[in-house]
């Protein structure tokens, strides 16, 4: 399947503000960094999982958009006597 662009183009955006919101934290000790990078390990980490759960239904979507725009004719239709 090929990647739509418009699919890339809002990845690449959701990437940007993730990292983006990451570097605007500021700590000021040793252990609240410490904390920090636990907590933003596991923002990462729920990150893609939405990442991937957001793919799946967008590419579900596509697909039945894209079946539904003619309609379907069986190949061996059921005739009746």
């Amino acid at each position: 399947m090929k990647p739509n662009r418009s699919l890339m183009y809002l990845l690449i955006a959701i990437i940007i503000v993730m990292t983006a919101t990451t570097v605007q934290a500021e700590s000021t000790s040793a252990d609240e960094e410490s904390f920090n990078m636990v907590g933003y390990t596991i923002l990462a980490v729920a990150g893609f999982g939405w990442v991937f759960f957001l793919s799946l239904l967008g590419s579900a979507i596509y697909l039945i958009v894209k079946k539904s725009r003619h309609l379907y004719e069986p190949k061996h239709p059921v005739r009746c006597k």
